[in-house]
């Protein structure tokens, strides 16, 4: 039996499973399905479980949520089971990633789990794409998302 997709996945994703007016949301919801379904697997930095509720906050703030939804859906998240990893050691290679890159610390623990993990890093996060601009080869952007043999 073949081994099941893995993924680092971040809250740029994670996100949009409750904010699934944003571009990429069908995506997002079939990556959240397949977790789901036990199809493929899941792992993101301990720092998800604030990023996700975070997000769903802010579109509190824009009006695009109601604040019941939104603790709902906090809720929801948190009740997943969503594997999470912390560690100094992923701590200290975030930081090198986030100067390699010239992106966020936060955004550089998921590359760093991606390469300690050996896992592509399922993301929809524009500023990032940029920032990699093809050069973090376990990159894989949501619309290029399949179960099977994405890597």
């Amino acid at each position: 039996m073949a081994e099941r997709p893995q993924f680092v996945v971040d809250a740029s994703v994670a996100a949009k499973w409750y904010l699934n007016d944003e571009v990429n949301a069908d995506q997002a919801l079939e990556v959240l399905r397949h977790f789901l379904q036990g199809k493929i697997s899941l792992l993101a930095p301990d720092h998800i479980r604030y990023e996700v509720p975070s997000a769903v906050r802010n579109a509190v703030r824009r009006e695009r949520v109601n604040p019941a939804a939104a603790r709902e859906a906090t809720s929801i998240f948190l009740g997943l089971g969503l594997p999470t990893t912390r560690s100094s050691s992923l701590i200290l290679l975030g930081h090198d990633q986030a100067i390699r890159f010239g992106c966020s610390l936060y955004d550089g623990l998921y590359l760093a789990l991606a390469l300690m993990s050996q896992r592509p890093l399922l993301h929809a996060d524009r500023k990032l794409r940029h920032a990699l601009d093809g050069r973090f080869h376990l990159e894989l952007w949501i619309a290029d998302y399949q179960p099977h043999g994405a890597f």
